[in-house]
């Protein structure tokens, strides 16, 4: 479970305090997928920033698996981020001059991830099997962000954060990506927080949750 108590984040734009987030509190148990629809693109990515503790400037707690951030020290925190949270980033965030196949594999063997699937597996269910061995730099918007989410996946993390993981796809695209998405959460079990502008897509989670004048509300 993820608790999230009384979480507050503002920054000060002189003269002025300006608040992003106030009293949010929420629940998410083993396994949910939610979405949290997020209408405007400013500080979007702020929630996901600070439940993987990216952004520790806020008031408040966040707890994982029982696991309050304030105990840990720095190398402790990196410890848990890398053994328990994966991320889809909205800009993907791939290594450029590395292949399909090294992009996949480099996570898990950097963070000696257990495997939800083979390298050659999920390259299959994300149908880029052919496109294993081309550098990213050539690839399509379309193709870098299957293999976004196969990074995400290929390692057995509890908690996957997914920052507008349709962002630039028609809706016809915008729907085969959710459905993989669904089918691979289906497939780990993993718990999923995913940020979102678009309603439609945000449909396709188990609950969602709207942002609106700093708090979070159930839809």
């Amino acid at each position: 479970m993820i608790q999230i108590n009384n979480l507050n984040k503002s920054f000060w734009e002189f003269p002025n305090q300006v608040d992003i987030l106030k009293d949010v509190n929420l629940k998410i148990e083993t396994w949910d997928f939610i979405a949290i629809i997020w209408p405007s693109w400013s500080w979007k990515s702020t929630l996901l920033n600070m439940i993987s503790w990216l952004d520790r400037d806020y008031r408040g707690e966040i707890i994982i698996w029982d696991q309050n951030i304030v105990s840990l020290n720095d190398d402790e925190l990196t410890f848990f981020r890398w053994k328990n949270i994966s991320y889809i980033f909205q800009n993907f965030k791939l290594i450029e001059n590395l292949t399909v196949w090294e992009n996949i594999d480099l996570i898990v063997e950097l963070n000696s991830l257990e495997r939800n699937f083979q390298t050659d597996e999920i390259l299959k269910l994300v149908w880029l099997y052919e496109k294993k061995d081309n550098y990213v730099f050539n690839l399509s918007w379309w193709e870098s962000q299957r293999v976004a989410i196969a990074r995400a996946f290929v390692g057995k993390t509890e908690l996957l954060l997914a920052d507008e993981p349709t962002w630039s796809l028609d809706q016809n695209n915008k729907k085969i990506i959710m459905d993989l998405i669904v089918e691979l959460h289906q497939k780990t079990q993993n718990t999923i927080i995913m940020i979102t502008h678009d309603f439609e897509v945000a449909k396709m989670a188990s609950k969602t949750y709207s942002f609106s004048n700093y708090w979070l509300v159930l839809e």
